[in-house]
């Protein structure tokens, strides 16, 4: 398998030395190439600054010549690499676990399964907007009362992008307006089936057939990855299975994917690779964790 973890320049060095720190400490468990795909990262000093992280890594350098999104950024490197086997590891990632790559490349051994991720959710955007909106939404039953728990998922966003809501009603209004209408587009209510992008292996073959479109835009990333035409419901139509693997080793169907406790349920003790995503959950407080484990899993939410 080719092991391609996604450098995202403007995040800086921090998360490359946490990716690699991670890859040092857990043995892949499986003969592998190690390519780090630089996207967005500033030739000179840039460049130099993870090359010098990795000083006694084996790897191969690829550089975008223009930054793109991740799923892009993906497709681009398939188009270069041409390698029978992928696992994609975004800039977040970071390994938890021994054995990690064998455990994602051996799922793939069996030729009714298409893509294996470290992680997965039933979380709808279609579903969320509805509910922010006031409208009929299969969340309208699992979250608490409307407000409060709008409040709580402002707090969230406030906290991941520094920005702040609008004091004027007006505006803040408008604003929920305009950013909800694409969540209506494109896809499928609660529970939308999807394994997440931050860590997943796939052939080549089903990466290019099912990884078609060249997403510019963030709601479009989004789409691919949990909407009426993702992935996982391509490789689903195709007749293969999408699946979650634990730090065990142990295979998760979509139907038991909250019992993998890989990702905002429970501990997370079983989450193989973590991420930015994860952390919010992790370091949450029991509200906060509670809010995370709905909207993934609904009433089959447990922290």
């Amino acid at each position: 398998p080719c092991v391609v973890y996604l450098c995202w320049g403007p995040l800086g060095i921090n998360p490359v030395r946490a990716f690699l720190r991670s890859y040092r400490a857990h043995p892949a468990g499986v003969a592998h190439r190690l390519v780090i795909l630089l996207n967005g990262v500033d030739p000179g000093a840039g460049r130099a600054a993870v090359g010098a992280e990795l000083e006694g890594i084996e790897h191969e350098l690829i550089a975008l010549p223009a930054p793109v999104l991740d799923l892009l950024a993906y497709r681009r490197a398939a188009e270069l690499l041409d390698a029978s086997r992928y696992c994609f590891l975004n800039s977040y990632s970071r390994i938890l676990g021994d054995d990690w790559l064998s455990h994602l490349d051996r799922a793939l051994e069996d030729p009714g399964v298409g893509i294996v991720a470290a992680s997965a959710s039933w979380a709808s955007m279609r579903s969320y907007a509805l509910f922010q909106l006031g409208l009929p939404s299969a969340y309208r039953k699992v979250f608490g009362e409307r407000g409060a728990t709008l409040r709580q998922f402002e707090r969230l966003h406030t906290e991941r992008t520094g920005e702040t809501p609008s004091k004027n009603p007006l505006k803040r209004r408008l604003g929920a307006l305009l950013s909800l209408a694409p969540m209506l587009v494109g896809f499928t209510p609660f529970p939308a089936y999807h394994v997440r992008t931050n860590s997943f292996a796939i052939e080549h073959e089903v990466f290019m057939k099912v990884f078609t479109l060249h997403p510019r835009r963030k709601v479009q990333t989004h789409r691919l990855e949990s909407g009426r035409r993702s992935y996982t419901a391509q490789i689903e139509r195709e007749g293969m299975r999408a699946l979650v693997v634990d730090r065990a080793g142990r295979l998760y169907g979509r139907e038991q994917w909250p019992e993998s406790e890989t990702f905002w349920q429970g501990e997370q003790r079983g989450l193989l690779v973590a991420d930015n995503q994860t952390d919010y959950y992790a370091h949450g407080d029991a509200g906060r964790r509670l809010l995370l484990a709905r909207y993934a899993w609904g009433a089959r939410a447990r922290t």
